[in-house]
């Protein structure tokens, strides 16, 4: 019976997400994933403490996802934004006692983000703000400034680019380019399916909705 009420909690949290996605402007939306790194701007892999937040939830929803947030809306004045938290995958604690090892106690995984971006203006890109503009100067794909490279017409790709660029700016996001990937979903059938996937959790895990989808900081209509 668990099970059966955690995937009804599932269908009907992806169901209302669905529903605030059609109330919104046409356009594509985007999915950006963020992975925060062990290892420093500086290459250095980071002390435990420096990297202790990773691990908690609360400190994520509180500090890291307000500023992704921000830096958001301030530069691409976007409607709707939907954030979730997924877990990685726990190991267990490795004890070396001389030429022995045993494991101990699983260790719980660090999270990462996943962000649904509401359509972004063309106009705005054509016509951009000075925060907006300055985006340009930062690297693209395959570290090159983003205004050396060609963009196509339909300025997808462009808007990806400037995506990573804009979320690596936050502090705790390292500036190696696995940190951030971002790519575009096409159709209705995209969005659901990605929906579904960030909140696969619920069922998977038997979590509830409160611990994936960050709600203080998502554009949900009740």
């Amino acid at each position: 019976m668990k099970t059966l009420d955690k995937k009804l909690e599932l269908e009907l949290i992806r169901e209302l997400i669905v529903q605030n996605i059609k109330e919104v402007s046409g356009g594509l939306w985007f999915y950006s994933v963020i992975h925060y790194g062990n290892y420093g701007n500086d290459g250095v892999r980071k002390e435990w403490d420096e990297m202790r937040w990773m691990y908690n939830k609360d400190h994520i929803r509180n500090k890291v996802h307000p500023y992704l947030r921000r830096l958001l809306k301030e530069h691409f004045k976007v409607e709707c934004l939907y954030f979730t938290l997924e877990r990685h995958q726990g190991s267990l604690e490795r004890i070396e006692e001389g030429e022995y090892t045993q494991y101990g106690d699983e260790k719980e995984g660090k999270y990462h983000t996943n962000i649904l971006i509401s359509p972004i203006s063309d106009d705005l890109l054509e016509n951009p703000h000075p925060k907006l503009s300055r985006l340009w100067d930062e690297p693209g794909r395959m570290g090159i400034p983003i205004h050396s490279l060609q963009y196509n017409e339909d300025l997808i790709d462009l808007k990806i680019d400037l995506i990573n660029s804009c979320l690596r700016k936050c502090p705790y996001v390292n500036r190696y380019t696995p940190s951030v990937k971002t790519q575009v979903l096409e159709s209705v059938d995209d969005l659901y399916n990605t929906g579904h996937y960030t909140l696969k959790d619920i069922t998977r895990k038997g979590l509830d909705f409160m611990d994936v989808l960050d709600t203080q900081n998502s554009d949900i209509q009740h």
